[in-house]
């Protein structure tokens, strides 16, 4: 690896583990302003792609990606059982 690569792993380990690694792909690459592309490749090469929280993959194929992010934002947002049960809307 570059010491680029080392100097954004290093961000990307100094930004997930005050978290507990509790935060998606998509969230470190905007937490740093990073590609994608680069922070998924310097995940991989240092083999922490099991600590990071997945998005749901099952709903990809209708646009899904965006609804697994949405429903992120609403529990990152509350914490609150009754507001994701609205929100899906499921009877409690």
């Amino acid at each position: 690896m570059t010491p680029r690569g080392h100097a954004i792993a290093f961000r990307i380990w100094q930004f997930c583990r005050p978290l507990g690694w509790d935060c998606t792909l998509a969230e470190v690459a905007d937490a740093l302003d990073e590609p994608f592309a680069t922070v998924r490749a310097i995940i991989k090469l240092k083999n922490w792609g099991g600590r990071l929280r997945m998005t749901k993959t099952h709903y990809r194929g209708s646009g899904g990606n965006d609804y697994a992010l949405s429903i992120d934002a609403v529990l990152h947002g509350s914490g609150q059982r009754a507001a994701v049960y609205e929100y899906v809307g499921a009877a409690q």
